[in-house]
């Protein structure tokens, strides 16, 4: 698709149909002209005034009626003039009317086209268009609320701040390179070692902190323990309904047995993992190295204990934990009694713990308070941080990191008395720039806009 816009595009931009009303979106120069003649009265129609009028074909028949609106470039989504008819949401309708449209001039838009178009008109940068994608696809209220932060421009603003601190010291670079005899001391008065180090260690922080991707991926959560310490039935408990084979019989789950959920806003993806054990079941003791590579990915481990365990904990599962976040539930305390304190120490670290019978109702709320207190603080431990939800992201601020390594290791060498050549370190310091620019758009490859755009549905 060329980034040049030279002909109109028309496609719905509303839900899939039926509906009970569909908006058809006309974009492009001449788009107003061409919808004046399938509705002559809407010619004289200003700007932003609804009018409502027949929409029809060629030979004059009607094909629906309903509300038409005209937005007046640069005053619109994509920048350029655009029309919109709101007409009934019926196929027949919708695909008349839109064969009207394409009959009259108008061409079929591309997936991501009216979005692409705003990019190129100056509406709004990249990691906004991603913000967009992301706020329609958006299932939980933490969803929706980090894509609209960064519809409205939040991801990007961090990235544009980053490429300006970037060029400042490029700027330096292209300085010493003026004064040849003197390019270690135009550096080191511009403090630019220092600077360098606190960009190194942003962009560190910003690879470290998940929490982005996780909110609109689904944070990971594993439930691990030995067989019949009531995985399954937790599973079920959290996902309401018979998700897990629940039975008295060891090693009933063979395999991890996935959930999506919903929990306090934040996307969840829950993992019910065969029970740790040593067997010589092939089929069982995969399932058993399966479990063990889920909790160790995991964001958030939940450890199930018999109570009639208690205090022991199976080693595997310690293993597991070592560094992660996580919970431990103490199960069937109606059978037996077990002392199971707030906190319990695993490798040194402290984790809460509960005692609960899995088969009382209210035993759900209790673990959904302390599921939903370990996400806020999952997201609330990176909150300092750029939240980086893209592997676009992360790539670009790698690569940005590796120009500035070589950028600070140049001006290392020559302050311990090396060769040094500002070209060089100059250019270290542009490729880095390059590679932010890509996250905002601030750069010219074609293939960036592509990988974006992709993602949008046609009405987009």
């Amino acid at each position: 698709m060329s980034l040049t816009a030279k002909h109109i595009i028309a496609a719905v931009a509303t839900a899939p149909l039926p509906s009970g009303v569909a908006v058809i979106r006309l974009s492009g120069s001449g788009c107003k002209a061409l919808a004046d003649t399938l509705c002559p009265s809407f010619a004289k129609v200003k700007t932003r005034v609804m009018h409502y009028a027949p929409i029809k074909d060629e030979a004059g028949n009607v094909i629906d009626e309903g509300l038409w609106v005209w937005f007046k470039g640069p005053n619109s989504f994509t920048g350029e003039d655009v029309v919109e008819f709101h007409g009934h949401g019926g196929r027949a309708v919708v695909q008349a009317a839109l064969e009207a449209f394409y009959k009259a001039g108008a061409k079929p838009a591309e997936p991501g086209e009216y979005t692409r178009r705003a990019f190129i008109n100056g509406k709004m940068d990249l990691t906004q268009a991603e913000g967009l994608a992301d706020l329609i696809e958006a299932k939980t209220e933490q969803q929706r609320q980090q894509a609209l932060r960064q519809m409205n421009g939040e991801l990007g603003t961090t990235f544009e701040t980053w490429r300006t601190e970037l060029m400042h010291l490029v700027a330096h670079a292209e300085a010493a390179i003026d004064f040849p005899d003197e390019e270690l001391d135009v550096l080191q008065e511009g403090n630019f070692a220092a600077k360098v180090d606190d960009l190194l260690e942003t962009f560190k922080k910003a690879q470290q902190n998940q929490s982005g991707q996780r909110l609109r991926e689904g944070f990971e959560v594993a439930i691990i323990g030995k067989p019949n310490a009531g995985k399954s039935t937790l599973t079920n408990l959290l996902t309401g309904k018979e998700t897990a084979i629940v039975s008295p019989i060891a090693g009933t789950t063979r395999d991890v047995v996935e959930s999506h959920l919903d929990i306090a806003g934040y996307p969840v993806i829950l993992a019910d993992t065969a029970g740790l054990r040593l067997t010589d079941d092939v089929i069982e003791a995969e399932g058993v190295n399966r479990a063990g590579k889920r909790a160790k990915q995991a964001d958030y481990v939940i450890l199930l204990v018999d109570a009639a365990d208690w205090p022991t904990l199976p080693p595997e599962a310690t293993e597991f934990m070592a560094g992660k976040h996580g919970l431990v539930v103490v199960t069937k305390v109606d059978e037996t009694k077990a002392d199971v304190q707030k906190f319990i120490k695993i490798n040194g670290q402290d984790y809460p713990s509960l005692a609960v019978d899995l088969t009382k109702p209210e035993t759900l709320d209790t673990i959904l308070i302390e599921l939903t207190k370990a996400l806020d603080n999952l997201v609330a431990e990176a909150s300092e941080a750029a939240h980086l939800n893209r592997q676009r992201h992360r790539d670009a601020v790698a690569s940005a990191m590796t120009h500035l390594l070589q950028a600070k290791s140049l001006f290392d060498q020559t302050a311990a008395g090396g060769h040094f050549s500002a070209d060089m370190l100059a250019q270290d310091l542009r490729e880095a720039a390059q590679s932010i620019g890509q996250v905002t758009g601030r750069t010219d490859v074609e293939d960036v806009l592509d990988l974006v755009f992709s993602t949008f549905c046609i009405g987009k």
